[in-house]
């Protein structure tokens, strides 16, 4: 192989990417990657013996670079003096879904969750444990609790992201401050009544 270029699996696992991203896992066919990848039927079906397999590696592979991605994010967040806690993580929800490819896997593992694998769970769990340890290491420089890391994480996912899949409008950054915030502030005076 010449230096420098991607192997043929790595150039099919890309075309499938971009596939499975914009149409998704049930219209994505072998004929297209095929097609899109410019390589032969038999050529996939020696790396790749299932569409599931391929989808599979596609996971993998978003996985990686949502972690290379999300790394940099967070450092560039930690580098910069006086960012709260909530902008910060606001911040990192925000590049979380920003993404096509990573709302992609949410679709289809939640479209076509009847025709995946347990392994394919399993590679899902790792993708959403990116977003864990980044969020976990952007409070690790702030006094949370567990419990409020839940509580913020919950209400993210239900102010960011599930819009983000709906295609439904998302609450504004400043009301979503101020309601991460109020969270925060409710939390620790019940701690305190207590």
């Amino acid at each position: 192989m010449a230096r420098g270029r991607p192997s043929k699996k790595a150039h099919i696992v890309e075309a499938a990417g971009g596939l499975f991203t914009k149409q998704g896992y049930q219209s994505t066919s072998i004929d297209q990657v095929v097609v899109t990848a410019g390589v032969s039927k038999p050529t996939v079906y020696s790396n790749f013996p299932t569409k599931l397999v391929l989808w599979e590696m596609v996971l993998i592979s978003l996985t990686e670079q949502a972690q290379d991605e999300m790394q940099k994010t967070l450092m560039h967040l930690q580098s910069k003096k006086g960012l709260s806690l909530i902008a910060g993580w606001i911040l990192l929800w925000e590049a979380w879904v920003n993404k096509a490819e990573r709302l992609a896997v949410y679709r289809i593992l939640l479209g076509e969750q009847h025709k995946m694998l347990p392994s394919t769970f399993v590679l899902f769990a790792d993708f959403e444990a990116v977003l864990e340890s980044i969020l976990s290491a952007w409070i690790a420089e702030f006094s949370v609790s567990p419990m409020n890391f839940f509580t913020l994480k919950a209400v993210s996912k239900e102010a960011l992201l599930t819009p983000a899949l709906m295609k439904q409008v998302v609450m504004t950054k400043t009301d979503l401050e101020s309601q991460l915030d109020a969270l925060l502030v409710d939390s620790s005076s019940t701690k305190k009544a207590k």
